[in-house]
């Protein structure tokens, strides 16, 4: 079981540490606006910040988010009034399957 905050709620998730933290969001917590893209950490559709610092989310194992903060594009708004989640309503962005390199973290950071 490991356990951290996700979108400012205290979350814990049975699953192996070893595991992708993409999966654990997707298909353990059931938020899907974190995208799976090319798996390699290359395209940035997996992006999310652990500890204010953006992090590929294909790339980092659920065991070494415990006891950390963690924000998906979920987390920014729950109304989805965030100006980066209307902006991704506007472009469609949760049907590409690829998203721009930096759309979600760079442009979290020049909204807040």
């Amino acid at each position: 079981m490991v356990s951290f905050t996700l979108n400012n709620r205290q979350v814990s998730v049975d699953a192996d540490p070893s595991s992708p933290l993409l999966w654990a969001i997707r298909d353990h917590i059931g938020l899907t606006g974190t995208k799976y893209g090319c798996g390699a950490g290359a395209c940035g559709a997996c992006t999310i910040h652990i500890d204010g610092t953006a992090q590929r989310s294909c790339q980092i194992d659920l065991g070494s988010v415990a006891g950390k903060t963690v924000l998906t594009i979920e987390g920014l708004s729950p109304t989805s009034s965030h100006p980066l989640q209307k902006a991704w309503v506007i472009e469609e962005v949760p049907q590409w399957r690829i998203l721009p390199i930096g759309t979600d973290h760079e442009g979290c950071r020049a909204t807040r």
